[in-house]
């Protein structure tokens, strides 16, 4: 119960949307009444009660939540009040509405209300995101970085990465695990689970190893939805506790990989002026938003988020066009606009003008500094693009859903040595089908083929073994799409044959089918391959005693195994010094060998017996056998018939499988006894160097 309650705290940022929305809106309705001379007073009680109850349910919740986090007591503590007396507020102004009191009682609530809860939702907002979330970008009045001789490398670096991407969840008002880095005292002190870094040693280090986690990973840092660390930062901050996490004391720059590293993450060297705070208010309020490069950069970052962009808007952004290092228009119309003035942003680097109606004309003149830039979804030319590509800087011209042909793409990707990149437009994905249909399911003999991913890997390995014929079956999608096959080891294409029925085989061959149909994409195809034997072996008896959970009792299903050990296609053993330990097992033997008694059918004409097995030294501590002997025991003794040695691999060796044949050239031979000697120890080099391997076998069959 304890576990769900805490769970339920975590909805208290989802929730408190509604009662803000809620309210602000009924305050809208209330207020319009005098104008518009309307009757709105059953939709504006309905929404002060509805405001009212999610207060108290948004309260309540953000209660639950602050006794599970670590937040600054002071902050959670003015947030709560503030949060208690907006809600008994909503409640008295519902009262009063419902009471019918003067307009001007009930107006002068709603807003005093309204100023309440915008002081509450900006507490609240101060314990998410820190108590500067609003303010504006500091600058300095000039870049004071005028050398790069030396550089003191956690202020100048490792500190402003920190800053930016992880100081926001472990602050004094906030943190996190209780961990602060808002300070070099923070970082050493750790958190709740104890030290973050180990001087020169990065790979025992969570400030680092939690940055490399999978997205997805509880512990990944920084969480998903917040901006991650560039591969560049990640590498700083690997290569400074490798170098012994020193937080005082510069650093020279030479020419090493470490100082490589830093001089990618500094800013360009430059005296530009920082922003007047005039303009950078006046872009705010017209729908821009702005951030800052980074700490030591008087350069910004500025997104237009507005729905139609006019010149004047252009004309604010020319009054900081020297700060401007990345600008994004992308959704707007700017065919209207004069684009030639965007030569004045002499620091630009990136640009994104992304279904924006421009045409080609327009990018003549785009500023010789831009080495990213996005012209998706405009009506374009080949010499455009070829334009756009050769600026000095350029690196890298996306330009999906610009040019349909697809040969004409190609071709101008290899003549700008990759530039140019077309990708794929939601129209392209949707006309190459947009979901995909489901590989497809076979059947041989009954059986299904490889319905374990990892045996479907590779599906040469894993072969089905017939005698006189095989019948292969599809397994009609609920999709209901066309199967089209081959049987040459290519891929099926939208020309193959269509199967339409099961097909029957007598030979040895390949089998490969795939989905199609109009709306979806392409199955993945699915492969299979059979072989012919000579007959099969029905009555059989295990001498030793495989390992378990490789005790399979499947030496003669007639399926091979791939070429991963736990597919549940093998049978494993070793060899057990320990006699007592292998009669605890169950083994007759303690030798690791894998012995089989089985009987010769008659009038089949069998020429050989193979033995199907793997090698893993290094994964699986698996070797091929020593040796394999083959006797003749129709009258109960044993006469060798057929023996081979095999040479013993060295420890590099690749995971691999082989058949092994045994020649046959006796007639008339009712039973026979087949002796696999696995004893052999694991070779030199090896982690487990002289310790007895595996043997591994799938199949034992006749030809």
């Amino acid at each position: 119960m304890e576990e769900i309650i805490k769970y339920l705290g975590n909805f208290h940022p989802v929730v408190l949307h509604l009662p803000i929305g809620a309210f602000l809106f009924t305050f809208l309705l209330f207020a319009s009444q005098k104008f518009l001379k309307s009757n709105f007073d059953p939709a504006v009680r309905l929404g002060l009660l509805f405001s009212f109850i999610t207060s108290i349910i948004t309260s309540i919740f953000g209660y639950i939540l602050h006794l599970n986090g670590d937040y600054d007591i002071v902050l959670v503590d003015r947030h709560m009040w503030l949060a208690i007396a907006t809600t008994v507020l909503i409640g008295f102004v519902l009262y009063l509405h419902k009471k019918q009191k003067a307009f001007n009682h009930i107006l002068s609530s709603f807003v005093f209300a309204t100023i309440l809860l915008t002081i509450t939702g900006h507490n609240g907002g101060s314990l998410t995101h820190g108590k500067d979330y609003l303010k504006l970008p500091e600058f300095q009045e000039t870049v004071m970085i005028v050398s790069y001789d030396s550089v003191h490398v956690f202020n100048d670096v490792i500190s402003p990465i920190i800053d930016t991407k992880c100081v926001k969840c472990h602050n004094m008002s906030k943190s996190k695990g209780g961990l602060m880095l808002a300070s070099s005292s923070d970082i050493l002190l750790g958190g709740e689970n104890g030290q973050i870094i180990f001087a020169n040693n990065s790979s025992k280090s969570k400030l680092y190893n939690y940055l490399n986690l999978p997205i997805n990973d509880k512990m990944h840092m920084p969480p998903d939805g917040n901006s991650q660390l560039t591969e560049n930062e990640k590498k700083l901050i690997m290569m400074w506790i490798d170098s012994g996490a020193k937080f005082e004391g510069y650093t020279e720059i030479a020419d090493d990989t470490f100082s490589n590293e830093i001089l990618n993450y500094l800013p360009v060297l430059s005296n530009v002026e920082a922003p007047s705070k005039k303009s950078l208010v006046k872009l705010l309020e017209n729908n821009f938003r702005i951030e800052r490069v980074s700490v030591e950069s008087n350069f910004i970052d500025v997104k237009y988020i507005g729905k139609s962009f006019e010149s004047k808007h252009l004309s604010f952004l020319l009054k900081i066009a020297d700060n401007i290092q990345k600008m994004d228009l992308s959704n707007v119309d700017l065919s209207n606009i004069n684009i030639s003035k965007l030569l004045n942003f002499k620091n630009l680097k990136f640009l994104n003008l992304d279904n924006t109606k421009l045409e080609g004309n327009d990018f003549i003149n785009l500023p010789k500094s831009l080495e990213f830039l996005i012209v998706n979804n405009n009506s374009l030319q080949p010499v455009d693009l070829i334009s756009m590509s050769n600026t000095p800087l350029m690196k890298k011209v996306y330009a999906y859903n610009t040019l349909n042909d697809l040969n004409l793409r190609e071709s101008l990707t290899n003549e700008t040595n990759g530039k140019l990149y077309f990708g794929i437009s939601l129209q392209d994905f949707s006309s190459l089908e947009g979901f995909p249909l489901e590989k497809p399911i076979i059947e041989a003999n009954g059986i299904e083929i490889n319905p374990n991913p990892i045996a479907d890997i590779n599906p040469s390995f894993n072969r089905i073994l017939f005698v006189d014929s095989i019948e292969v079956k599809v397994n009609k999608a609920i999709s209901d799409p066309t199967y089209r096959y081959t049987l040459d080891e290519t891929e099926p294409d939208s020309i193959s044959k269509i199967y339409n029925q099961s097909l029957i085989f007598t030979e040895s061959g390949n089998f490969n089918v795939k989905a199609f149909k109009k709306g979806y994409r392409n199955s993945v195809t699915k492969s299979f391959y059979f072989d012919k034997i000579k007959a099969n072996v029905n009555n059989y008896s295990l001498v030793s005693k495989n390992i378990d959970p490789y005790n399979n009792d499947i030496l003669f299903d007639g399926q091979l195994g791939s070429l991963d050990f736990r597919d549940g296609k093998w049978n494993g053993t070793f060899h057990e010094e320990d006699k007592e330990k292998a009669k605890q097992q169950g083994r007759r033997e303690n030798s690791g060998n894998l012995i089989v008694d089985f009987d010769l059918p008659k009038n089949k004409n069998v020429s050989e017996i193979a033995v199907s097995c793997m090698e893993s030294i290094n994964v699986g501590f698996i070797l091929h056998p020593e040796s394999i002997s083959l006797f003749d025991i129709s009258d109960g003794s044993e006469k060798l018939i057929s023996f081979i040695s095999i040479p013993k691999s060295k420890v590099d060796e690749p995971d691999s499988k082989r058949i092994f044949k045994l020649n046959l050239k006796q007639k008339n031979i009712q039973k026979v006894r087949l002796k696999i000697k696995s004893n052999r120890k694991l070779p030199k080099g090896h982690v487990a160097e002289g310790q007895p391997a595996w043997v591994f076998v799938d199949e034992i069959f006749l030809l």
